[in-house]
């Protein structure tokens, strides 16, 4: 998910700010459904004694380009609503010493992607509900707000009290007790309080895809397309939540210890790539360390470096970084976790003094899924 997405040039709060190829498509929508919904929000508005009835005050609103520049007014804002809610998440998370590496925003909204998540029972509860308070303080900030801006501004006016009623609502949708949604993260952290983590994400995921069904069918009843959008991305998204959940713990069961291969393979970044490619055809790998005279990994050849290249260049002319490393007695689970996170093909294995004593690829890993899948023999223990 997100990978087609590019990176805003500033930061946030020092976080990286990305826009997902679907947010281009969902920002010009949303300001024209807002635009063409204007004469009803405006009559929402009389009949809360909002706005006076006044069709001379009003017209200007209605006419021509306007409401859908207002449209594109209360679209922009309601993005920025967002990363400010995930903002809440990304400060608290901070709290308990964790980072969180970029804030996305895409076609359902924003999302704070997290190193990890906070390891002490009921932090993640924390962290979760903090997003929604920080769009219910928004949301008030903007009525608030509404009290001085004056009703020759009406324009103006308008934009205001659909983003303080839009970060209500946002707030209160967040806290569906649906993962992957705030309320949801709510409910599975609660739940670890008295039971593994484990058994807390599958009793969460049941009740997400519940409600993930249920949404999807008021929302065929209804012919609400967005609803539908939303009922299916939960669902999706509870899925793969539940399904990482096991992975995690059926990783808990091994050390990285067990999993890696030794001794390292390494070429010297002389070696022409041609003979690179006769050696990764003989011995079935796709990609090697290199390792310069004094023994230290300064790099990595791939396969795909090799196809993109003339066979007499040097692989040290062409490699990358090397990859990155993790200690032998590390539980597994973290390496499942760093490697999915990551997107990681391999890491190189170091003893506790930081000698490099193997390497983990993810055909590693998978093969250790595939094991732990089938019972608790077969791989070495803790």
């Amino acid at each position: 998910m997100f990978k087609n997405s590019f990176r805003l040039p500033f930061r946030l709060l020092g976080i990286p700010v990305y826009l997902d190829v679907t947010f281009l498509i969902i920002l010009p929508l949303l300001a024209w459904l807002i635009g063409a919904q204007m004469p009803e929000l405006l009559q929402l508005m009389v009949e809360f004694e909002l706005l006076p009835d006044d069709p001379e005050l009003l017209a200007p609103v209605v006419e021509g380009w306007t409401p859908y520049l207002l449209g594109l007014a209360a679209a922009v804002g309601l993005f920025v609503s967002v990363v400010i809610h995930e903002l809440g998440h990304a400060m608290t998370g901070r709290v308990y010493g964790v980072e969180t590496e970029r804030i996305t925003l895409w076609l359902l909204g924003g999302m704070a992607h997290f190193k990890e998540m906070p390891k002490q029972k009921g932090a993640e509860a924390v962290v979760a509900i903090a997003g929604p308070i920080t769009s219910f303080v928004l949301g008030a900030i903007f009525f608030a707000v509404l009290g001085f801006v004056p009703l020759e501004a009406i324009g103006v006016f308008v934009v205001i009290y659909y983003l303080a009623i839009m970060n209500i609502l946002l707030a209160v949708f967040n806290m569906i007790p649906a993962l992957p949604l705030d309320g949801g993260r709510v409910l599975r952290s609660l739940l670890h309080l008295r039971m593994s983590r484990l058994r807390a994400t599958q009793i969460s995921a049941a009740i997400s895809r519940a409600l993930a069904i249920a949404l999807g069918l008021f929302g065929l009843l209804s012919f609400n397309l967005f609803l539908i959008l939303i009922a299916f991305f939960i669902y999706m998204a509870v899925t793969a939540e539940a399904r990482y959940a096991l992975f995690t713990e059926a990783m808990s069961k091994f050390k990285v210890s067990s999993l890696m291969s030794r001794p390292v393979v390494t070429v010297p970044p002389q070696m022409q790539l041609g003979q690179v490619l006769e050696k990764m055809m003989a011995e079935a790998r796709l990609a090697y360390p290199v390792k310069a005279e004094d023994g230290e990994i300064v790099g990595q050849v791939t396969l795909e470096q090799v196809q993109l290249s003339e066979p007499s260049v040097p692989a040290g002319q062409v490699m990358e970084e090397a990859p990155e490393v993790i200690e032998m007695d590390t539980d597994a689970s973290e390496l499942f976790e760093r490697m999915i996170r990551d997107d990681q093909h391999r890491l190189l294995v170091v003893d506790a003094d930081g000698y490099v004593v193997g390497i983990i690829t993810k055909t590693d890993m998978m093969r250790a899924l595939q094991i732990a899948s089938t019972g608790p023999s077969g791989a070495e223990r803790r």
